[in-house]
């Protein structure tokens, strides 16, 4: 596995460590993808402090899934004990755009949609531009700061987005009555 050196701005976090489990160094991982089974094919995790800065790499050996309650336990070659493991808690797991997992159509990546222009597919009029994406369980909701300054929400369900297009960074959509008020 290649790997490159990548700005932390430019990488997906695809992980929150928690702490430590047992004595042996096992760590705690939030998984904070959709795709979690992606952890047992990962070679190393770029792990970095919340602040942004890096913190390190580590060369995970084995991983468990806690059933029920949505974590992962993996152990790494450099983390020996309990003490080095709760050392990370609140550290991030991410990787560059190319160790990203290929999405399905009609899925995107948050920090592609981010910063995109959006517009009304009706009048082609701009409406702002994506600030912030909520997952809100149903249905993301895209966060649309206006060119007024106002910040908006649209529910990101097929009824509203009609196209998202990654090369132009455009959403088109159709406002719904009331919606936009």
């Amino acid at each position: 596995m290649k790997t490159e050196k990548a700005s932390p701005r430019s990488m997906t976090v695809i992980g929150k460590i928690c702490g430590g489990h047992g004595l042996d160094g096992e760590l705690r991982i939030q998984p904070l993808t959709d795709f979690p089974e992606r952890f047992i094919e990962m070679e190393l995790f770029r792990v970095f402090r919340p602040d942004g800065t890096e913190w390190g790499v580590l060369h995970p050996i084995r991983f468990r899934f806690l059933e029920g309650k949505g974590l992962i336990l993996a152990k790494t070659g450099e983390i020996n004990d309990r003490t080095a493991a709760d050392l990370l808690k609140g550290t991030l797991i991410k990787v560059t755009q190319d160790e990203r997992v290929s999405l399905p159509d009609g899925y995107y990546w948050i920090d592609d949609l981010i910063g995109m222009e959006v517009r009304d597919g009706a009048t082609g009029e701009s409406l702002g531009v994506v600030e912030e994406v909520l997952q809100t369980g149903s249905n993301d909701c895209y966060m649309v700061r206006t060119p007024e300054g106002k910040l908006k929400a649209l529910p990101a369900i097929r009824e509203v987005v009609q196209e998202v297009d990654l090369e132009s960074k455009t959403v088109i959509v159709a406002l719904m009555e009331g919606l936009w008020e």
